[in-house]
């Protein structure tokens, strides 16, 4: 049979000697904080800088447009409008900023995540230094969290124009399966230098095959693109000339370009292991129910999807099997139609059992969320009320804050954050030495010496950094440093989130 031009160019270029397609020089790769991020973008050869020429007065006046904020500055939303008490970066410095930021480990306590979201997505003037450096490494901790749709409109804010930015921005867009109009714009913007890998990419997805076969043959021509990079792409380019073969070996790390390429030459990889903004993809409908349960799961954990489509999920069909993961979609299902129904006998025999399963996965804060609400509206027997105010006081809805029932048998423990979420209990009734000192830190009147220094000048977001790192442990945390903490937030009139937080610490260890 004759070989389609298509894949005869892949052949001559596969038969090619392997010295042609040396790795490109490790120094000249660009670097990231994120190791997955493709290498979308090559790194840009720098320009010889022109002759100085001295300046006169009016040469030196700076004119920026009203609508396009200095970059570093870029946000979506006013300081005000995330609870903060004003622009939190007026005094500080890029350089100490920004390691505060990259050394933010997991947040598993709402609270606290979404005082970090509300720091890292902020318009508001940007620290001093560089300004690229310090919106990088809040798209970066976007993209750590998963939160792929803050972090591309962050860099749409921004304007995605450099090297670095794109080649975030187009990640997002392979992950969120938007990758055409990734691609388009590459098209549109070819001063942005993409690498091989995506010009022949975009050109395939653009129809374009033959194109795409010669620039992926030119590449290695010129030893542009790694082996393992180049039979990556030929397969996706023809992967019929392949059939019979053992996959290609799998990259490491796997970037979003890797991914999306493995997929389409079918062979999927489950993102599980993967990072977490690899989630995003296993929420098609094209992929199995399991697969899209366990992604929903962990990005749930991580405060990027709603309680309510995570519990859409839950219920979209039967349980296919038990243990594990199903055993929490049965309980689910059962305790929606109970709740539904207001049958409190069934709420009260299953919310026990969910409960400790939710807990073993790390989901009690997300099941707080999804049915605390129903909870409140339902005369529940005496023996779950305890654990049903225990959930109130997890969720951030109203019931939070509403008073325990009047029979309910409470335990020290939550008898103390049912008087914390009322009013400042009294000293007494803190049943250990970090309630103790979160009782205090609420109480307090002024922001703590340990962060009076730091707000004094300005720097109110790298105290309050400091006070989320300080709380991410929960009951494991130092009780000094917690109660500073949560004295800064009620020092800065931040009191709604200072008591959620404290609550949140008292009853959500993230340790398991």
């Amino acid at each position: 049979m004759a070989i389609r031009p298509l894949s005869a160019a892949i052949l001559l270029m596969l038969s090619a000697q392997a010295g042609l397609a040396e790795t490109p020089d490790a120094d000249t790769a660009p670097l990231s904080a994120i190791p997955w991020l493709s290498e979308t973008l090559e790194k840009p050869v720098p320009r010889p800088e022109p002759p100085a020429k001295p300046l006169d007065p009016a040469s030196a006046i700076q004119v920026a447009p009203l609508d396009s904020p200095d970059r570093g500055a870029a946000g979506l939303f006013a300081p005000n409008a995330a609870g903060l008490p004003g622009p939190p970066w007026d005094a500080s410095n890029a350089a100490d900023v920004i390691p505060l930021i990259a050394g933010m480990g997991a947040l598993e306590h709402p609270a606290l995540r979404d005082l970090f979201r509300s720091l890292v997505l902020v318009e508001a003037t940007a620290p001093a230094g560089d300004a690229e450096a310090f919106l990088l490494a809040r798209v970066d901790a976007l993209l750590k969290m998963g939160d792929l749709e803050a972090a591309q409109a962050l860099l749409e804010r921004a304007g995605p124009d450099t090297p670095a930015l794109f080649r975030r921005w187009f990640d997002i867009s392979l992950l969120l399966g938007t990758e055409d109009r990734g691609c388009a714009t590459l098209k549109a913007k070819p001063d942005l230098s993409p690498n091989y890998e995506t010009q022949v990419f975009c050109l395939a997805r653009a129809g374009r095959w033959p194109t795409a076969a010669l620039t992926l043959e030119t590449a290695t021509a010129l030893g542009r693109i790694d082996p393992a990079a180049r039979d990556r792409l030929a397969r996706f380019l023809d992967p019929e000339i392949f059939e019979g073969e053992a996959p290609a070996p799998l990259p490491d790390p796997l970037t979003p370009l890797d991914f999306r390429i493995l997929e389409a030459v079918g062979e999927p990889i489950p993102t599980g292991q993967l990072p977490l903004a690899f989630a995003h993809s296993d929420l098609r409908h094209i992929i199995g129910w399991k697969s899209q349960i366990e992604a929903a799961e962990r990005l749930a954990r991580a405060g990027n999807l709603p309680s309510t489509a995570l519990l859409g999920i839950y219920t979209a069909r039967r349980a296919a099997a038990s243990g594990g993961v199903w055993d929490r979609v049965s309980l689910i299902q059962k305790l929606d139609i109970a709740l539904t129904a207001r049958n409190a006998g069934d709420v009260a025999a299953l919310l026990p059992a969910l409960s400790q399963a939710m807990h073993e996965a790390r989901l009690e804060s997300v099941l707080a969320e999804m049915i605390a609400p129903r909870l409140s509206r339902i005369e529940l027997p005496a023996d779950v009320r305890a654990l049903a105010y225990e959930l109130a006081l997890l969720s951030n809805s109203r019931a939070a804050f509403a008073p325990p029932p009047d029979n309910a048998d409470l335990p020290p423990n939550l008898a103390f954050a049912a008087s914390l979420a009322q009013d400042i209990p009294a000293a007494e009734a803190a049943p250990n030495a970090l309630a103790s000192a979160l009782r205090a830190g609420l109480s307090a009147a002024r922001v703590p010496d340990r962060h009076a220094g730091m707000v004094a000048e300005g720097r109110v977001g790298e105290a309050l950094l400091l006070a989320i790192r300080d709380l991410a442990d929960g009951p494991g945390a130092d009780p000094a440093d917690a109660g500073d903490a949560i004295g800064l937030l009620a020092g800065l009139g931040m009191t709604d989130i200072a008591r959620q937080a404290a609550l949140q610490v008292l009853l959500l260890d993230p340790r398991g």
